[in-house]
């Protein structure tokens, strides 16, 4: 908030209790509750930031759609699994491809790594 004061943000979050969290800690963010692959609006943005779940290829279908999601230009910062289907899917696409240290996020030893795509 502070490093850019006028930035507009939107967020999706699947869980409604979480969804109540963020809207009373952050009123100015606009937040739609339900699943981002559902989510449709009404503007194309310049940066996306995202964790997306990683069960089944989720991370893989999230982050495709994300980039639907963007206008030209636009970037999108994410972590997904780092995985053989998230590196053949999406390794490709990415300016920067990061793997994280196991254990990176608390409570798990999933390889993960933080990818950025400009579209």
């Amino acid at each position: 908030r502070d490093a850019v004061p006028r930035a507009k943000c939107d967020a999706v979050e699947l869980h409604a209790g979480l969804a109540r969290h963020l809207q009373a800690h952050f009123p100015e963010v606009r937040i739609w509750c339900g699943d981002f692959l559902e989510y449709h609006p009404e503007r194309r943005y310049t940066r996306i930031i995202m964790n997306p779940p990683f069960n089944r290829g989720d991370d893989i279908r999230h982050i495709r759609r994300a980039l639907t999601l963007l206008e030209p230009g636009g970037i999108l910062t994410g972590i997904c699994l780092d995985g053989p289907r998230q590196q053949k899917a999406l390794e490709s696409l990415a300016d920067v491809w990061e793997p994280l240290p196991r254990g990176t996020f608390t409570y798990t030893q999933v390889a993960t790594a933080i990818l950025r795509i400009t579209v």
